[in-house]
This record gives C-alpha cells, sequence and structure tokens, in this order.
C-alpha cells in the first residue's frame, strides 16, 4: 500500500484553490474577450452591490478648490494668422469677400465639390471655374482656389447648406380619426385643435468634450452668464457618466443603450457591422419630417470612427464630418486649431448656425460636438468663450431659439489633465455639464412637464433619461399614433434584435416625469466606479489597518491590466507598481445598512432596525506603474471572506495621456492604448 506523504493533501488543497481563484479572476478580468451578456453580468453585478444602493448624496465641489484653481490659466483667442479667406457661403451661395473683391483685381475661382465616399474618405467633382457666386449642389462642401488677375492667389475650403437635400413628407401629427377607438377620439380632437397654431419643436444640442459642470463655469463664464442668466437655462446639478470616455457617454443619450446592448460595431471583431444599425434618436425625428444635421470635429478620433466602424451611409442630412476629413489634408497649410483662417471651433458653430437658418420653414434635429479645444486641455477651450457666447447671442436675436429646445452640454469631465489627479478632478469627471432651455410656448403647452423638470434640476440623472427626455418631446407632439394607441414614454419596447435585462428595463427616466429625489445609482443603472454620490473615505497610507489592503488592491489593478495586455506581450511590456498616490475606501451610508424592510403594507415607513452583513469592500487607488509613469484609477472589490482582491478592466481610468506610448498597439488593437507601454 503507498501511502501519502504527510503534509502533501493540504498542499493540494491548496493549490486547487489558487487554481480556482486564478480562474475566477481570468474570467472576470478578460472582460474584452468574453460574450456581450457575461460582460453585461458582470457589470450588472457590480451596479446591484449593497454599496450602489444608497441615496445619491451628491459631492460639495466648491469652484474655487486651490487644489484646481492652480492648473486653470488663462489663455488667448485662437489666432489663425493674418488675412482672411477669400470665400465664404451663405446658405448654398458660395462668393469671394466683398473685402477680397474690393483689395484685389478681377478673382476668378475654381470650385471643386468635396463629397463623402464614406466615413474615413471623400471623393471630388468636377471643378467649375467662374466669377459668378457658385451654388452649392452635390455637397455642402467645397474646395477652392482663387487668383486674381494681378498674380496673388488663395486656396482653401468653404461651407454651406445646400439646397439639394430631399426633404421628407411635411410633418403630420394629426391621428386618423377613422382608426381610432372611442375613447381616444376626444383626446385625438383636442390635439388636432391645438396643433394647428403649436409649434413644433426644433432640437438644438451643442457640446464639447471633457468639461465638467464646474470646468465650464470657470473656462467660459460669458457663454455661463449668458445662458442661465438671460436664456434661463437649467443646469443638472445631479448629472452623472455611466461610463469611461465619449463613446459611453453619447451611445447611450442617443441610443437608449450601452454599447454592450447594441450589434457589434467594434473595427477590430470580425463579421463587426456599421453603426448604421444603431436606433439613433435622429431617426425618430427624421421619420416625423424632421431635418437633421449631427456634426463632430477630430475625425481620427470620433466617437463613431475610432473603434467602431463608422456609418456606411450618410446618418443624417448635413454632416460636417465630411468637411474635417478633407481638412486633416490641409493641416500643414493651417495653424493648430484652425482651418485656414478660421478657428474649426468658429467652423462648427457657424454650420450649425447656417442649418438652423437654411430650415427656418421645417423641424430641425441638429446636435454638434467639438473636441479640439477641450480634449486634451483644461485651458484651451476658454479661447472659445466669447465666440460661444456671441453665437447664443446671434441665434437669440434671429429668433432662432424661438422654437427650439436647446441643449448645451459635455460627455464628462477632464480625464487627462492634471487637475484630473486631484480627488475633486476624480468626482468632476463623473459629472459633466448639461443645461436646457425650452421655449416660452413649451412652458405653457405642457406646465406639469415643466414643472416636473424644474424639480428633477438636483435630483440623479444620467444619458439614458437624457434620451428618454428626448422620446418624450416627440410624444408630447404625436400623443395619439396613427394606429390609435396612446404613445406613453414609459412603456415604450427595445427595437427589434436588441434585448436588455430586467435591471436595466427601469434605469431611464424623462426628465419631464417626476425623478425620485432618493434614486440610487443602482436604480440609474450606475457602477460603483462611475457613482460621484458614494461617501468615499480617504485613508492614510501608511495606517495599519488598511497597508496590506491597499497593496493587494493596487497588484490587482496591475495584474488586470498585465492580463488585457498579454496577448499583445511581444509589444506591450508587462507594467509593476511604481507608487500609491492615495486610496479611498466606500462606506456605506448608515441608512442603508440599518434599513431592514418596509414597516407600512403601503411602503412609505421603513423600518431602520436592521444590520446589514458586509461582505465585499470597496476601494478606489491612483497608482503609478512603470515603465512609463502610467497614471491609473480603479475601483477594487475587497472579499472579507477570501481577503482577495478583485479589478474588473472596465473599472480602470488612464489618467495621464498615453501619447506615444501606445503607437505599436493603436491599430492592431486600439481598445488597449491606455494600458499598453510599447517594447520598442
Amino acid at each position: 500500500m503507498r501511502f501519502v506523504r504527510r503534509g502533501t493533501v493540504p498542499k493540494i488543497a491548496a493549490c486547487c484553490c489558487v487554481v480556482v481563484l486564478l480562474v475566477t479572476w481570468y474570467v472576470l478580468n478578460v472582460e474584452r474577450d468574453l460574450d456581450k451578456s457575461l460582460k453585461i453580468e458582470i457589470i450588472e453585478r457590480s451596479i446591484r452591490s449593497a454599496v450602489n444602493r444608497g441615496e445619491c448624496r451628491h459631492p460639495h465641489l466648491p469652484l474655487d478648490n486651490p487644489d484646481i484653481m492652480k492648473f486653470y490659466k488663462p489663455v488667448e483667442r485662437i489666432n489663425c494668422g493674418e488675412g482672411m479667406d477669400w470665400v465664404m457661403c451663405e446658405k448654398s451661395i458660395c462668393f469671394v469677400r466683398p473685402e477680397i473683391a474690393s483689395s484685389h483685381e478681377d478673382v476668378i475661382c475654381s470650385y471643386t465639390d468635396i463629397i463623402r465616399k464614406s466615413d474615413y474618405k471623400v471623393r471630388f467633382g468636377q471643378s467649375l471655374r467662374m466669377k459668378e457666386p457658385y451654388v452649392l449642389q452635390a455637397s455642402d462642401f467645397v474646395k477652392v482656389v482663387c487668383r486674381s488677375s494681378s498674380g496673388e492667389s488663395w486656396f482653401g475650403m468653404a461651407h454651406g447648406i445646400r439646397d439639394t437635400v430631399p426633404r421628407p413628407p411635411a410633418s403630420n401629427f394629426s391621428p386618423n380619426l377613422a382608426v381610432l377607438p372611442p375613447e381616444a377620439v376626444a383626446q385625438a380632437q383636442q390635439q388636432m385643435q391645438d396643433g394647428a397654431t403649436a409649434p413644433i419643436y426644433n432640437v438644438l444640442m451643442f457640446g464639447f468634450d471633457s468639461l465638467s459642470r464646474n470646468a465650464f463655469i470657470r473656462k467660459l463664464p460669458r457663454t455661463y452668464e449668458y445662458l442661465t442668466q438671460q436664456l434661463g437655462a437649467t443646469v443638472l446639478k445631479g448629472y452623472n457618466i455611466v461610463g469611461d470616455g465619449t463613446p459611453q457617454a453619447l451611445v447611450p443619450l442617443l441610443t437608449g443603450f450601452t454599447e454592450l446592448e447594441l450589434p457589434e460595431t467594434r473595427k477590430r471583431l470580425s463579421g463587426a457591422g456599421s453603426v448604421d444599425s444603431y436606433p439613433m434618436i435622429w431617426k425618430d425625428f427624421a421619420r416625423l419630417g424632421y431635418m437633421t444635421s449631427f456634426n463632430e470635429d477630430l475625425p481620427n478620433v470620433g466617437t463613431f470612427t475610432y473603434r467602431m466602424t463608422g456609418f456606411e451611409a450618410q446618418p443624417v442630412d448635413h454632416y460636417l464630418r465630411t468637411y474635417y476629413v478633407q481638412a486633416e489634408h490641409m493641416a500643414a497649410e493651417s495653424k493648430p486649431n484652425c482651418i485656414g483662417h478660421q478657428p474649426d471651433h468658429i467652423t462648427m458653430l457657424e454650420y450649425t448656425k447656417n442649418f438652423m437658418l437654411k430650415y427656418r420653414d421645417a423641424p430641425r434635429f441638429a446636435f454638434s460636438f467639438h473636441g479640439g479645444l477641450s480634449h486634451d486641455s483644461i485651458n484651451l477651450v476658454g479661447a472659445a468663450d466669447d465666440d460661444v457666447h456671441d453665437w447664443l447671442v446671434a441665434l437669440k436675436e434671429r429668433s432662432l431659439l424661438d422654437d427650439t429646445i436647446l441643449i448645451m452640454m459635455a460627455d464628462h469631465g477632464n480625464r487627462f489633465a492634471e487637475v484630473r489627479a486631484t480627488l475633486q478632478g476624480k468626482q468632476e469627471e463623473r459629472l459633466p455639464f448639461f443645461s436646457f432651455v425650452f421655449p416660452e410656448s413649451f412652458k405653457k403647452r405642457f406646465p406639469q412637464e415643466y414643472k416636473n423638470f424644474l424639480a428633477n434640476e438636483h435630483h440623479l440623472t444620467t444619458p439614458f433619461d437624457i434620451h428618454a427626455t428626448l422620446k418624450h418631446v416627440i410624444q408630447l407632439q404625436t400623443a395619439v399614433d396613427q394606429f390609435g394607441e396612446i404613445n406613453d414614454p414609459k412603456t415604450e419596447t427595445s427595437p427589434p434584435g436588441i434585448r436588455i435585462s430586467e435591471l436595466a428595463r427601469g434605469r431611464a427616466m424623462s426628465l419631464l416625469d417626476p425623478i425620485p429625489s432618493n434614486r440610487s445609482c443602482a436604480d440609474a443603472y450606475i457602477e460603483p466606479h462611475w457613482c460621484a454620490c458614494l461617501n468615499w473615505l480617504p485613508l492614510q497610507l501608511n495606517d495599519s489597518r488598511y497597508t496590506g489592503i491597499i497593496l493587494k488592491a493596487a497588484q490587482s489593478i496591475v495584474n488586470a491590466i498585465n492580463l488585457a495586455t498579454v496577448e499583445q506581450r511581444q509589444y506591450c511590456a508587462p507594467l509593476e507598481i511604481h507608487r500609491v498616490n492615495w486610496a479611498l475606501r466606500l462606506q456605506p451610508h448608515k441608512e442603508l445598512l440599518q434599513f431592514r424592510t418596509n414597516s407600512d403594507r403601503d411602503g412609505f415607513l421603513a423600518d431602520m432596525t436592521g444590520q446589514t452583513l458586509v461582505r465585499d469592500e470597496m476601494y478606489q487607488l491612483q497608482v503609478v506603474t512603470m515603465p512609463g509613469e502610467g497614471l491609473f484609477e480603479a475601483s477594487v472589490a475587497y472579499s472579507l471572506h477570501t481577503f482577495s482582491a478583485t479589478t474588473k478592466l472596465t473599472d480602470i481610468s488612464r489618467v495621464n495621456k498615453y501619447g506615444n506610448q501606445a503607437r505599436c498597439i493603436y491599430d492592431r488593437d486600439p481598445e488597449l492604448r491606455k494600458y499598453c507601454y510599447c517594447r520598442d
């Protein structure tokens, strides 16, 4: 008989436990290769955690915090050089500027249409040489070369709004009474009577990348003052992001879903389709006869074209991306943040204004989103303050806001500047600027909805809620559909082919409906890592009670990053912990731990005699890694049962710029750019 050596069994058992833990840890961390449904399950497990269910209490973030203000500097307006562009367009007519015509003899220009071929390429139309004004037909954008008889010349681009875009049928919000059930006829008749004189509301959204609510106030003070004092904007004080980066802000806002819930569009995955499959909100407006426009600068890092495949068909009636794609080829001829002699933010402002002017006789939906000034700097956007202020004044003076719901917004706070390394900067990242201006006629026509909106100013809200609000605006104007069904934004179903979990079904609430003041981040579908209203307790790094946990948590972060890059190890170096800058421990609200159940059958009163057993603790750390001095922040779950730390890759944020450190991985696997330090 063979005997097992003493001590072998415990060793085998220990090894088995280690293997199980490693496998579990691997499954939790290699999320980018998991099936989408498993990723959603992991995220929702975090959302449902007990620490995420407390009533949202927003942090007090002073505007003048010295730790923040030391990073803010004044900037000059964008200087695009002396002189001016020779050609400009008004609506669909392009012509030599009067100042140029009067100072140069016999200016003749050659005009070549810049036509969209795809989201990444353009083609050129036939060149026409003329002295007379040029009428845009094939495109909103034209390449121009001009010469005067005295030998002077100029070349550049111009943009307008062409006449040749097919208009949808006139908006018809009147239901067919013949198909309505008797109980809906009276409502429909009242709707038709009101609709004869009631305006159709335009939606105009203008956003900046990487501007927290506080940063907007600090860097765009004239704009903020005019927006709030003259236009009467309401700024959402509880608006909270739901993920990391621009797509995680704009995809829920524009579609009502997360990227994981939508059809696959990531470039790196075989079989990925185009973003055309997304149920964009502008499609809903277009079906009602709205003219549509979507505009975004920085084409190399576009929301739907950097990691995603982009749009196959042009997504809207007027699409500024085509102009910016061609402008990339002229960058050498322009100063930074300029296209020719015009700052590129003015290009977007003017194009958006011209769109609103062009279609005065039709309802309009426009969303313009600018990132060039604010994505990589907390200060440079200040150069646009006067221009944005003047743009708003012009919209008001030309009566373009009379029947327009104006939304000024940002996707998230700054993610890469030095300010982001501070604790307040971390919180501000999660609280972007978001504001609404409703026309006076809307307030009078829908008084209860507007009253609800005002009551929600300080309540927890998200991009999902903005989408629900836009849908609600449509439904208020089309209360009874063509089949006689009464539209209710609270009973809307998912589009065919898109499935969401039960947890996700109640996450979106229209701002025009009452939103509970005690709404939690779990209710709003926000993971603890992104929830700005949780109670985080700063820790002393040398506190012996937490030193071991902090070290385990820091190593868990680095392990998650290294596991994500392991398949690209020939290009990406493994990272090591250099130091921990700070650590926070999530302190659940006392009321959350004491809540036992409802003490009355109607659920109005709470029994607060409970003592909830906490099995897991949540920590947040900021760590510096080597090589490359990468600055990362992450949420880490620490089990009080196994005394182990676990970090999900989606809960890790890169705080400082990676720049050329990740150059070797840009094309191979762009999703790893935050985590990869190239060996070469």
